[in-house]
């Protein structure tokens, strides 16, 4: 079963979305997909995490665990990417 704080965490994401979608496309910063990916997986965890209380618990509770480490992941590389940027244009 859900909790209200997970349905919190979704509505919030969902109605900040769109803002940030429209501030995002101005920002020129390396790595910008995998944030952008980051952001999606971690959407996708939000929503598989409401999912799970009603239709395959087992498996969507994997997939959810999955779109948070695929999120990890994508932050991850928009960090290192950054990182790798600043050194290039450091030197």
């Amino acid at each position: 079963m859900y909790q209200e704080s997970e349905i919190v965490d979704l509505l919030m994401a969902l109605f900040l979305t769109p803002i940030m979608f429209v501030a995002f496309r101005r920002i020129a910063i390396p790595g910008k997909r995998w944030f952008v990916f980051g952001y999606l997986a971690m959407m996708t965890g939000f929503v598989l995490t409401i999912a799970e209380g009603f239709y395959l618990p087992d498996i969507l509770n994997f997939l959810e665990h999955v779109a948070y480490a695929l999120g990890g992941i994508g932050f991850a590389g928009g960090a290192w990417s950054m990182l790798v940027d600043a050194r290039e244009g450091s030197t």
